[in-house]
């Protein structure tokens, strides 16, 4: 357990400090992309939730995994988000150099 949120708080701190690196135009834009990218993953989920009449049983399993995987790759998008978006008023706030 101490490996996997050692490896999670590495993680997020490159994360962090890349977007920090970045030009304050390119912040602003990977906020608005993540933001976009992170609402499409919910549409995604939500509509892959909803059953077909055509379902077969091999297509429910397929859209499950299929909604676990948007809802997981929304959530990082959020992450990101937020992260390009405190990077935007770190500089404000007294967060970075």
């Amino acid at each position: 357990m101490d490996t996997l949120l050692t490896s999670t708080s590495s993680l997020l701190t490159r994360l962090w400090n890349w977007t920090l690196q970045l030009d304050g135009g390119l912040q602003i834009v990977l906020v608005l992309l993540a933001c976009v990218a992170s609402g499409a993953c919910a549409i995604i989920g939500r509509r892959m939730q909803a059953p077909s009449p055509m379902d077969q049983g091999g297509t429910v399993a397929a859209r499950t995994v299929l909604a676990i995987v948007c809802y997981i790759f929304g959530v990082i998008c959020m992450l990101a988000m937020l992260f390009g978006l405190g990077a935007v008023f770190a500089p404000l706030i007294g967060l970075a150099d």
